[in-house]
């Protein structure tokens, strides 16, 4: 291996180092308690780079939003999604999805409940809704693959994709219930409302 391989290789590891850096220092400042202000210079400084170095990576403040997201994303299970277009059975899919994303919602709940104040407050976040309306056409696809496939589908994915939401998450865990717990509630009420 030449030394300018051997030195881009180094230089890969420390910016992916250095992501990661900033990506945990943005998720402990949206679950810090009490709530701090998410700005770019707060991520800056708990992560102990340049403020433009956090431009550098991310590109933006929404572009990091959208970054800490997918983190939490993969972190909580959302790997797990394709399983439910896999399994031959749509119902069984639809449950699957649920889990996904009830264990997702709970897996950093505060993170995810300041994540998504703070891409409903702020007009330049449509990551949000981009993701919303991505859960809804992955609705949309297993729906459609029942048999029959269920009268007013564009309805029946709208319903779903509330009961599947992260506030809908919120009000069952109020309640005390778990991820499991919530999934097998919203589960039951999908059963009725296609039945």
């Amino acid at each position: 291996m030449s030394p300018r391989a051997y030195r881009s290789q180094k230089r890969l590891a420390a910016a992916g180092e250095t992501r990661g850096r900033i990506l945990e220092a943005a998720r402990s400042l949206l679950a810090a308690d009490p709530p701090v202000t998410f700005t770019i210079d707060a991520v800056a400084e708990r992560a102990d780079v340049a403020r433009m170095t956090v431009y550098y990576r991310f590109g933006s403040k929404q572009g990091l939003v959208a970054a800490i997201s997918d983190d939490l994303a993969a972190r909580g299970g959302i790997g797990r999604l394709p399983e439910a277009f896999t399994t031959p059975d749509a119902g069984a899919g639809l449950e699957i999805l649920v889990q996904v994303f009830m264990r997702l919602w709970e897996s950093e709940r505060r993170v995810v409940r300041r994540l998504r104040a703070l891409s409903a407050l702020d007009p330049d976040f449509s990551d949000h809704e981009d993701r919303n309306q991505r859960r809804r056409q992955a609705i949309t696809v297993l729906l459609q693959r029942l048999s029959p496939t269920p009268a007013d589908l564009t309805g029946k994915a709208d319903l779903l994709t509330a009961l599947t939401s992260f506030e809908t998450y919120e009000t069952l865990a109020a309640g005390g219930r778990d991820a499991d717990a919530a999934a097998r509630l919203v589960n039951a009420a999908i059963g009725r409302l296609l039945a």
